[in-house]
């Protein structure tokens, strides 16, 4: 669907192969906001993008890329969402209502209305053009807005039709990155949280059970003594556990465990991380 379509000056038309693979190759890097703005501005000329989750009182940013002005662009969607512009913008609410009816849609941002006014100077003052893709990625409602800040420029209207035939694809690669980005494992646990260590150990290891809780206290900051009371044994049967496990694991001391333990977890968090579940993109309807 495409909806408040404007007639206005053309814009060129490419091969967006290129482009395309560009994108679905970064997913999940640093990359992905580059090849996506890369590959909108190739599209109609836009220069900034930003892509939310959102849901009726609450909405999260998953990307957002500039290809002139990325500090400001970041600075500009925190701003928007921290003091709630969000929920004035007429095209989130339109953009709510095309997803429950459509699935899929394009919206064009109108932004030389009254009602918009403050949320125009405030949030986009040099903007010359915009529109929102939206669309219900599973159980996940997106919304992806196109802008461009370049003086007295307009999105031509065979963008519109070239963003409408890939809106379901450009949703579906921004909710892909945002699910991998979310299940990349927060690497502060791997030494603070004592449940993460033991279990990281449990898989990865055929250690004895004692001799793994006394390597998973060593790695969690514990001294012998508070080993020794957290276990209930006592000091000297914590230190022959320690070296056995060394022993075991064929190390000396103390530095070489935090090394060979951080190895283990990275490649456990590798082989249990579940690949990115299949998010379909939902019929577009024109």
């Amino acid at each position: 669907m495409i909806c408040g379509l404007s007639m206005v000056e053309a814009y060129p038309s490419y091969d967006l192969s290129g482009n395309l693979a560009d994108l679905v190759e970064g997913i999940g890097t640093e990359s992905f906001g580059r090849g996506l703005v890369r590959l909108l501005h190739q599209i109609c000329g836009a220069n900034h993008c930003a892509a939310f989750n959102f849901g009726n009182d609450d909405i999260k940013p998953l990307v957002v890329s500039s290809m002139i002005a990325p500090w400001s662009a970041s600075a500009q969607v925190k701003r928007y969402i921290k003091d709630g512009w969000w929920k004035k913008d007429p095209v989130i609410s339109r953009a709510k209502e095309c997803v429950d009816k459509y699935s899929t849609g394009v919206i064009q941002m109108q932004l030389d209305h009254a009602d918009i006014r403050e949320l125009r100077q405030m949030i986009y003052p040099r903007i010359s053009d915009g529109v929102m893709l939206c669309g219900r990625m599973g159980d996940t409602t997106i919304g992806l807005s196109v802008l461009s800040d370049c003086p007295n420029s307009k999105f031509a209207p065979n963008s519109f039709e070239t963003l409408s035939q890939y809106a379901g694809t450009l949703l579906s690669a921004v909710a892909k990155h945002s699910s991998f980005i979310a299940q990349i494992p927060n690497a502060a646990n791997a030494l603070t949280d004592l449940i993460e260590i033991e279990n990281c150990f449990l898989a990865t290891t055929d250690l004895p059970k004692r001799e793994l809780e006394v390597c998973a206290r060593i790695l969690y900051g514990m001294s012998t003594i508070g080993i020794s009371i957290d276990l209930g044994i006592g000091e000297e049967s914590v230190k022959t556990y320690r070296k056995r496990t060394y022993q075991r694991q064929k190390i000396g001391c103390e530095r070489e465990l935090l090394h060979r333990y951080l190895a283990l977890w990275s490649q456990w968090h590798s082989n249990r991380t579940p690949w990115l579940m299949s998010m379909k993109p939902a019929n577009q309807v024109h």
